[in-house]
């Protein structure tokens, strides 16, 4: 069942100009090199804020142990129909030398019906845990929780981490409350952002990901340096 034209537009026009979310937009929003290094200093800043919040915070051993990291800017919003936009960046740790790669930009988007206003923003962390959570990357998209399970990781409150939920392949944290909480855990399709990893890098995004000979930007590099850092706290 598809939504009516105008209603499509209506929305597509809403999301990106409450969250910038034209990664999973087409041609009109695309980023320069520019705004793009931005976008990685922004996921920087999203990863530090989420790590200041004591309800939210990712254990640096979670952390440490993680392959790979996704940081999404989603938000879900209503204009007689619902839906859900988000742009963000993807890294992979090297399995042989443990070294991060460098950010790639990815998009996610989907639609739903319902009688839903106004919007919510949200900041979505998931941590790959294993090979076969990155594995649907490899093959240049991931649907949470349909690919791959994925569960509420624990929270940094100094207590015993469940060795259980850390064989979770996918963790999963966000800063949504309440109704749309949920959404973290059917993520929906995360999918290359390709124009902008080629405006970008002038590679795919599984180039980015998975080729160890492409070097960070300096925003880049500054977002691995702030992950590194976290994984290596114990205490805050």
């Amino acid at each position: 069942m598809k939504c009516h034209p105008f209603s499509a537009l209506l929305l597509a026009v809403s999301l990106s100009l409450s969250a910038g979310v034209d990664d999973a937009l087409a041609g009109p929003f695309e980023k320069s090199a520019e705004k793009l290094d931005i976008r990685i200093r922004r996921a920087s800043e999203r990863f530090v804020g989420m790590q200041a919040d004591p309800k939210k915070r990712i254990p640096a051993e979670v952390i440490a142990k993680a392959h790979g990291i996704i940081i999404l800017h989603k938000v879900k919003a209503g204009l007689g129909i619902g839906g859900e936009a988000g742009n963000g960046v993807a890294l992979v740790r090297n399995k042989t030398t443990g070294a991060w790669s460098a950010p790639a930009f990815i998009a996610s988007a989907e639609g739903s019906y319902g009688l839903q206003i106004g919007a919510q923003e949200s900041v979505i962390i998931y941590l790959l845990m294993n090979e076969t959570a990155l594995k649907p990357l490899l093959g240049g998209s991931l649907d949470v929780g349909v690919d791959v399970a994925a569960t509420a990781g624990p929270n940094d409150t100094g207590g015993k981490i469940d060795t259980t939920t850390m064989q979770a392949p996918i963790l999963v944290y966000s800063s949504a409350e309440g109704l749309f909480a949920g959404a973290a855990f059917k993520g929906g399709g995360i999918l290359p952002a390709q124009k902008n990893n080629e405006v970008y890098y002038r590679r795919s995004m599984n180039d980015v990901l998975f080729d160890s000979a492409i070097r960070p930007t300096a925003a880049g590099q500054h977002l691995i340096d702030v992950i590194r850092t976290y994984a290596g706290r114990t205490g805050y």
